[in-house]
């Protein structure tokens, strides 16, 4: 009897059982507050990036820009990216004008990059996907960026890349912008 009574008033153990109970729940914060960070780095940055180019074309310096070189354009604008091809191979960029007599348009795609598929670069968008516009047109334009998240396998993580097949999220931002003419 006093073996099972010194059993039971042993109190050696008792910080590792506590680390192992609160350990978890630590990590799951850290984990989401990284996750939750870096998506918001991420975003801003491609915001940032996309409006230096807007301005850009706004003010008529890239008329003659192709379509991969304005993913070019932006995704070498400061972008948190493993590499700036990365980046263009993960980025659909859809932009056309906005009819002004009926303020009528075609509904930019919900889809974005599909990076399970093969990449072909020599395949240009079409009229209905791409389009510069000419002077004082109102333009819409949506860029989509697929990027991995730091931590896949966490809620956050988990939670972002739940309906894409190819395990990354779509960072997405839309703007709007008047040609300048002349």
């Amino acid at each position: 009897m006093t073996g099972l009574r010194s059993f039971l008033a042993d109190e050696t153990g008792t910080a590792s059982i506590e680390f192992c109970l609160i350990i978890p729940i630590v990590m799951m914060i850290f984990m989401a507050s990284v996750e939750s960070s870096m998506y918001m780095a991420r975003h801003a940055m491609l915001e940032r990036s996309v409006d230096i180019v807007v301005r850009d074309i706004r003010l008529g310096n890239f008329d003659s820009l192709t379509h991969a070189e304005l993913k070019a354009e932006i995704c070498s604008g400061g972008m948190i990216a493993k590499s700036v091809q990365t980046c263009i191979d993960s980025m659909m960029i859809w932009m056309q004008p906005i009819n002004t007599a009926n303020f009528a348009m075609v509904a930019p795609p919900h889809g974005c990059v599909d990076r399970s598929e093969p990449i072909d670069p020599l395949v240009q968008p079409t009229g209905s996907e791409f389009a510069f516009g000419s002077d004082n047109e109102i333009m819409l334009m949506r860029i989509c960026l697929k990027e991995d998240p730091m931590f896949p396998t966490s809620v956050i993580g988990a939670a972002m890349i739940r309906n894409e097949t190819d395990g990354s999220y779509a960072l997405m931002t839309t703007t709007v912008f008047v040609n300048e003419p002349g």
